[in-house]
């Protein structure tokens, strides 16, 4: 503090930031090795962990030095703890496991942002960019896998929080892994539902369902949900985790699409990226917004109060707009008339 108690001005926060890949690096790099599972029973000494990741002792001690400062691992008696949140997301095998998740995403994407500036400096592409993605299989199979892995805990929330119950039928739109119709379905024995995607998304969703043992309850439907022709007689339709990556004009198009397959009397879902009214956060739907531009895409994030007008315009009632996990998702529903 200064001698007038204002807070004095440091580098720190601004040297956090720009150097913030190093503390991914760690973290990827223990993942990939797979550090955490090998701490993930009783702890283990840095000469253990070196022969089991085939690593020199010199080496090894610096990755564990670097992951105890950065709170993710805690020496103790010298051994080798996990932290409370790295022993529940990392150590694979774990019903909660994210690591895969982590790798993927943080690895596919680390160009882009490396060089953002050029990007942005790019003309808008037109739409498509995802359809093309998914049109290849290796791709649509490594996204969708990564869905699930990183999706399937939110799944389980929103059947704690949403009641599905009055519900029969429930339309999944770009449903990817299934991962919110699984637990749905897990959750109210009385529920089916159809997840529709793209062709190559929907070969892995099939094996997803069959895991969960949910075959004779849970159809696949291959499809576009911005042009394709929608199954009908759903009382309930989700679209969750995809309105971000269109345009708002794009994104109104789509909700009313789906509003228009839902039965009278039946009820809209949206969950996703949303940004506060004053557009000042949160943080992760403010970087999804950016990240939009450095792939040169027209997807927008918007604010919870604009998907709501969409839901609105399309002719719900009963609207409304709720956090869903806090701080990145945000759920809006509404009903269509009887």
């Amino acid at each position: 503090m200064t001698e007038t108690g204002e807070k004095k001005l440091t580098t720190e926060r601004l040297t956090n930031m720009a150097f913030a890949f190093k503390q991914s690096g760690a973290l990827l790099g223990a993942i990939e090795l797979d550090l955490f599972s090998k701490c993930g029973t009783g702890g283990s000494t840095t000469e253990e962990l070196a022969e089991e990741m085939g690593l020199s002792l010199t080496s090894t001690d610096k990755l564990v030095t670097a992951c105890a400062a950065l709170g993710l691992l805690i020496r103790r008696d010298g051994r080798c703890f996990n932290a409370l949140d790295t022993d529940r997301y990392l150590v694979r095998g774990r019903p909660k496991y994210y690591g895969d998740y982590l790798l993927y995403q943080a690895r596919s994407e680390y160009d882009v942002w490396k060089d953002l500036t050029p990007a942005l400096r790019k003309p808008v592409l037109p739409s498509g960019m995802y359809h093309q993605m998914m049109s290849d299989p290796e791709i649509a199979r490594g996204i969708t896998v990564a869905g699930y892995n990183s999706s399937i805990a939110a799944g389980r929330k929103l059947t704690r929080e949403f009641d599905f119950s009055p519900y029969r039928l429930f339309l999944d739109l770009g449903g990817g892994s299934g991962c919110y119709s699984i637990p749905a379905c897990e959750s109210n024995p009385g529920l089916e539902a159809v997840v529709f995607d793209f062709p190559n998304v929907i070969q892995v969703t099939r094996e997803f369902i069959e895991q969960a043992g949910l075959t004779d309850r849970i159809s696949t439907r291959p499809g576009d949900f911005t042009r394709d022709d929608l199954p009908q007689g759903a009382d309930l339709v989700g679209v969750i985790g995809n309105l971000h990556a269109y345009a708002p004009d794009e994104t109104a198009r789509v909700v009313d699409r789906a509003f228009q397959a839902v039965s009278p009397g039946g009820g809209l879902l949206i969950i996703d990226y949303m940004l506060n009214e004053d557009k000042t956060g949160p943080l992760e739907p403010a970087l999804r917004h950016l990240e939009s531009a450095a792939y040169s895409s027209r997807g927008w994030v918007k604010t919870g109060a604009e998907v709501e007008s969409y839901m609105r315009q399309a002719g719900a009632v009963d609207t409304m707009v709720t956090d869903f996990i806090p701080g990145s998702l945000t759920r809006v529903f509404g009903r269509r008339p009887a």
